[in-house]
């Protein structure tokens, strides 16, 4: 007999995890970084728009399929009845499982940044050298990697209310409560606002295809979208939970993370003549030079790499909970067993990471920019071309006492949102092979 699936125990427990879902390391160094590259108030205001016109219609997708299957991917995409469902739903759970065996080795460099900062090292290290001779130690980045693993197997070990939903609702507070201690630092930094002028106010001369194209590519990877991860905790929502109100929520949640996160960033780095640079250089060798420049730079170095911690630590859970849930429902395995062994195999796996740098640019390229947004292009497939729509209608709404959502979504979905995640794959590919041939 199979187990009554476990539900989140309330609407801002709800609204928390799917926030913490959303909200990871992309927020923090990628958002700021593709702003400052691709126009500055003109990126944002795209980002906006796009936010509106996709990302939230995509979020309603997954959330949709998620709840109305109460399974993960491989279950979700057979259960619908989508020609080679399983094998489908098998190749995203394969993803996942790649991309989570390099973003723990990311997130323990956080770690290990967080502890140096704590340590009131930041002003002692040269950022450069500092990054550099983390990458050398494959030692040092085991036992920080160990550690997260260890955190990850707790949160899913206790399940999805006392482990993965009390986390969220403690996590989310704390890490916006600490993006606003770090922003009135950087506003008060002399020459900020020149800074927070470039990052706010749009200068419409500026929006070009190239400008589109980035903000579209952000708002999918932001919202993590396609990883499956929305679809997987959706999974786990009550019947009575409006899905087009937690979708604008999380939208709207996850934008301004990754707005206050620019203004922590930008206005500090203008101020100072620091250039932005993208990737992990942003994080791991700017950001620590930024705060190597203040007064009591080690405290809020702290507090950046905390928080910073926090959003990174809330997005693996997601990711794990995906490979655990997806084992659990198909082979009815035990949850804490289940849960150890998908910890151990990623931590192994994530070796390779923690040798080259170089194949964590390249994996990220392909497993997570490239394949990720396949899952929700089949979310979408499944959804406007399996399910149909009346069925999808009636999924959507169940839940919603207000004004009910109707067919404009179901055809917006069907047949204009795939042509965005289509632009995505293909400039995805693009970088991926303009990496191996360059």
């Amino acid at each position: 007999m199979t187990a009554p699936r476990p539900h989140f125990s309330s609407s801002f427990g709800v609204l928390m995890t799917f926030i913490g879902v959303a909200v990871g390391l992309g927020n923090v160094w990628r958002f700021p970084y593709m702003t400052a590259a691709f126009g500055g108030g003109a990126f944002l205001f795209v980002y906006l728009v796009l936010l509106g016109a996709f990302g939230i219609p995509a979020i309603m997708a997954e959330l949709t399929l998620g709840r109305l299957t109460r399974r993960g991917p491989v279950g979700a995409f057979r259960q619908i009845g989508m020609p080679g469902g399983r094998t489908l739903g098998w190749a995203l759970f394969v993803t996942v499982f790649m991309a989570v065996s390099y973003y723990m080795v990311i997130v323990g460099w956080v770690l290990r940044y967080f502890l140096v900062s704590v340590a009131g090292r930041v002003g002692a290290i040269t950022p450069a050298a500092f990054f550099d001779e983390l990458l050398a130690g494959v030692a040092g980045q085991f036992v920080m990697t160990s550690i997260v693993v260890v955190l990850v197997f707790v949160v899913l070990a206790l399940g999805i209310r006392k482990g993965v939903e009390r986390t969220s609702i403690i996590g989310m507070p704390l890490l916006f409560l600490l993006l606003l201690v770090l922003i009135g630092r950087s506003l008060t930094l002399p020459g900020a606002g020149e800074g927070l002028r470039f990052y706010l106010l749009p200068d419409f001369s500026k929006i070009n295809i190239g400008v589109v194209t980035a903000a579209l590519g952000q708002v999918f990877f932001s919202l993590s979208l396609g990883g499956t991860f929305l679809l997987t905790y959706a999974s786990y929502l009550p019947r009575t939970t409006n899905l087009k109100t937690a979708a604008i929520a999380v939208g709207v949640g996850e934008t301004l993370a990754a707005i206050l996160a620019g203004l922590v960033i930008v206005p500090a780095a203008v101020s100072l003549g620091i250039e932005l640079n993208s990737g992990p250089p942003l994080t791991f060798v700017t950001v620590p030079t930024i705060f190597a420049q203040m007064a009591w730079g080690s405290v809020y170095a702290a507090l950046f790499f905390g928080l910073l911690f926090f959003a990174a630590f809330l997005s693996a859970v997601a990711a794990f909970e995906v490979l655990v849930t997806t084992c659990v429902d198909t082979f009815h395995w035990p949850r804490i067993k289940t849960a150890a062994a998908v910890c151990v195999g990623a931590l192994l796996a994530g070796i390779v990471s923690m040798r080259s740098l170089d194949y964590i640019l390249t994996s990220d390229l392909f497993w997570g920019s490239t394949m990720q947004p396949l899952g929700s292009a089949l979310s979408l497939v499944g959804l406007a071309w399996v399910v149909k729509l009346r069925k999808t209608l009636d999924a959507v709404n169940e839940g919603n006492e207000g004004r009910p959502v109707g067919p404009l979504w179901y055809y917006w979905i069907k047949y204009v949102v795939p042509v965005g995640v289509g632009v995505i794959l293909v400039l995805g590919l693009d970088d991926l092979f303009g990496a191996f041939l360059g």
